[in-house]
């Protein structure tokens, strides 16, 4: 009779997830900060990265031109450089240069002027399609970077997920020396990064894992490989150093049951990706189209005109502040009836927090104050 139930178990009782998705309670708790921010800056299109130039102007990428933003409320531009592929991250080095992932292109070393000085495609016969976030490494003049996967070019990220590919890298470039070297590789769509402990550490995002992870290129514990925060709630991309310690962890999408299901259907999954618009698959948004075609529209109709904040969310905005042994104390959430989703980077700029709203096209920002940046 044991063996028979043994038998019958697995079949009548599926196992539970090992990784079920978090509650949003304590510092994740559901609120509306990221709405209530003030949009900055001038119209933008598809805005996917930022950094802080030598004069404390901000830098944005939006489509294939890079963009330096100045005044009160960022709305006086300038073209720094217009390249000839999307840009999917970027740096500001100390010397005035600047370092740009290109979408399909590898990633590029920029003169101030805007010229380019070097370039890198291919790293171990492989092409860098999808250079996802880059930081300098000051003591050797290089740049560590992520790459979320070898098998698609950046826009394509949804095709990875549903996939399920673990195809990522993190590299180093010199590219004064003309030399380049795989660091780790096997990763579930790194897809943020930041250099940390005055060199001695690389903190960097995985998205497909939902998790943060630490890669040790010191003397303390060299090559060594560990994870500092194993069950997200949502997809993470970039993270960037906060005033005081601690992180700004940007989430461009969160996880839904739904989703999560479809990924575990190896063939439903296989059958979606083949007869589908992936437009309407089931799947992560950066910005829900409202189209009545969508999955999970039930879950968000309208009543006496509003959409339900707590629906199921195809897109989401959420920042996370992390203190400084990476746990959350503080978030913003753009709910979905919110119109700051598809953050995919916040990062901080002349005593404020200035969040990408990619979904949207937009930049919002707030004081560190009330964004809890002396936590």
């Amino acid at each position: 009779m044991a063996g028979a139930l043994d038998i019958l178990r697995p079949l009548l009782f599926a196992p539970r997830p090992r990784r079920a998705i978090p509650t949003l309670d304590g510092a994740y708790l559901p609120n509306d900060r990221l709405d209530a921010l003030p949009v900055v800056g001038p119209d933008l299109v598809r805005p996917d990265d930022i950094a802080v130039g030598p004069d404390d102007t901000l830098l944005v990428s939006t489509q294939n031109r890079l963009l330096r933003l100045s005044g009160p409320e960022l709305q006086d531009q300038a073209v720094v450089a217009t390249v000839d592929a999307p840009i999917t991250a970027l740096a500001q080095l100390r010397d005035g240069r600047l370092a740009v992932g290109l979408n399909g292109r590898g990633l590029c070393v920029l003169r101030p002027d805007g010229t380019v000085e070097a370039a890198l495609a291919h790293l171990g016969g492989a092409p860098l399609r999808s250079v996802t976030a880059i930081a300098e490494d000051s003591v050797r003049s290089g740049v560590f970077f992520t790459v979320g996967t070898l098998r698609q070019d950046a826009e394509d990220w949804v095709w990875d997920l549903m996939e399920r590919n673990s195809t990522g890298l993190l590299g180093y470039w010199q590219p004064n020396a003309g030399r380049a070297e795989v660091l780790l590789e096997g990763l579930p769509y790194p897809n943020g990064l930041e250099v940390e402990d005055g060199g001695e550490s690389l903190l960097f995002t995985q998205g497909w894992t939902h998790s943060l992870a630490r890669y040790w290129i010191g003397a303390k514990r060299p090559g060594a490989v560990e994870t500092v925060i194993d069950n997200l709630p949502g997809y993470p991309a970039r993270i960037a150093p906060a005033r005081g310690g601690g992180h700004w962890l940007a989430i461009f999408a969160m996880r839904t049951q739904l989703v999560e299901l479809v990924l575990r259907e190896t063939p439903f999954r296989q059958e979606m990706m083949r007869a589908v618009d992936p437009e309407l698959w089931v799947r992560p948004s950066l910005r829900a189209t409202g189209s009545y075609l969508e999955p999970l529209q039930g879950g968000g109709i309208k009543k006496l005109g509003i959409r339900k904040p707590w629906a199921p969310p195809r897109s989401y905005g959420l920042v996370v502040r992390l203190d400084a042994e990476a746990e959350p104390v503080f978030s913003m959430h753009s709910r979905v009836d919110g119109h700051c989703h598809g953050v995919v980077a916040a990062r901080e700029s002349g005593g404020r927090l200035i969040v990408v709203s990619k979904g949207d096209g937009r930049l919002c920002a707030c004081n560190l104050e009330s964004a809890g940046g002396s936590a």
